[in-house]
């Protein structure tokens, strides 16, 4: 059976049919070369890579080192004058890996200084002619360039650019608005608001919190308190909740009722904002008017108005949070007998009654809101 075998397997290697006749030694070879090449290839455009990229990180670190002497010799210098430019940075700035180090070296240390230091750094980025390069960046197609560009000039004080600027506060790319937004109130404060009648896209909490930062910066003017009213009749919701958020940090008492219309408002978040805003700015009509609306809110709305009821909440309001306890909720019930507790001087001694009528329901929250009051 073996010899059989072998016999015909050599047949088949010397048939002309079996298919092995294509695998000949000059094919292997040309594939071999060919794979070879391709691997020298490879090895070659690694290897490039690794070579300029260790070239380009000890360009910029010596650039860095460079920036840092120079820094280090701005913030020593007690004139108001900056230093004479050497003409080895002005060498760099040709370089366009160069330049955007420079100026991104700058603009990180425009942040960290304030005063004369801040000043020369300023000056230092005006004398290197780095503003054309940073203006020329407004007008690039790509999101992220127009957004860098934006930052470099609000953060060097390029208030001539504001116009430019401006006209990207309702840009539809959310990082390059949120960048102007900003860079509008850095350069103007609180008269920069204006971008708030105008923008149609949302401002995201992220946002928000950002512009209220960067407001702490610059006082609150009449023409921004006279606004707000407006604002909180934006078609624009975040607007509104914006405009609560500055009455609520600036204490703006007088637009009490104008806040309490916003109970109204048909979206849930502006309403939530608007709960917390009047607990701010509070005065003895406020407990009454959150009662009043407690039946038509949303659940989240209603434990949220709860809260604040127990913070601001007067005798007037015992009834109404004693009807509460009767709520199937236990979550309002909770909060209701804490707000009631807080609240009345009588609360604590309706709660023990109720926990006596009906231990199983209310025992536990008597008691957890009692322990509450110690503490």
């Amino acid at each position: 059976m073996l010899n059989q075998s072998f016999c015909i397997g050599y047949y088949l290697l010397q048939s002309q049919e079996f298919p092995g006749k294509y695998i000949q030694p000059r094919y292997l070879l040309v594939a071999v070369e060919i794979i070879t090449t391709c691997i020298f290839l490879v090895v070659g455009v690694i290897y490039s890579r690794l070579y300029f990229s260790k070239k380009t990180y000890l360009y910029k670190t010596g650039i860095r080192n460079d920036l840092e002497v120079w820094i280090s010799d701005m913030i020593f210098n007690e004139s108001e004058e900056a230093p004479a430019v050497p003409p080895k940075f002005r060498r760099i700035i040709k370089n366009r890996i160069g330049r955007q180090l420079v100026i991104d070296e700058l603009v990180a240390c425009k942040k960290n200084f304030i005063g004369i230091t801040a000043k020369n750094i300023v000056a230092l980025y005006e004398q290197l002619g780095l503003k054309k390069y940073s203006f020329k960046k407004l007008g690039s197609g790509e999101w992220h360039i127009k957004a860098r560009g934006i930052q470099e000039l609000y953060l060097m004080n390029q208030s001539d650019t504001l116009t430019r600027i401006y006209k990207n506060t309702n840009n539809r790319h959310e990082l390059v608005r949120m960048e102007a937004q900003i860079g509008v109130l850095h350069i103007t404060g609180f008269d920069g608001l204006r971008f708030l009648d105008v923008i149609s896209y949302p401002l995201t909490e992220w946002q928000q919190i950002k512009l209220l930062e960067e407001l702490k910066h610059s006082k609150m003017t009449e023409r921004s308190g006279k606004a707000i009213p407006g604002w909180l009749q934006s078609a624009n919701n975040t607007v509104v909740q914006f405009a609560l958020k500055l009455a609520d940090e600036y204490q703006q008492l007088e637009l009490h009722d104008a806040i309490a219309d916003c109970l109204r408002h048909p979206d849930e978040a502006v309403r939530s904002q608007a709960i917390k805003t009047l607990v701010r700015i509070a005065n003895e009509r406020t407990p009454s008017c959150l009662a009043a609306h407690f039946a038509g809110e949303t659940f989240a709305n209603k434990l949220i108005l709860l809260d604040s009821l127990g913070k601001i909440a007067a005798t007037d309001e015992t009834s109404f949070l004693t009807g509460l306890l009767n709520e199937e909720s236990n979550m309002i019930k909770l909060k209701a007998a804490r707000a009631l507790a807080l609240s009345s001087g009588e609360g604590l001694a309706i709660l023990a009654r109720k926990s006596e009528e009906q231990p199983q329901a209310y025992q536990e929250i008597y008691l957890h809101v009692k322990a509450e009051m110690i503490l």
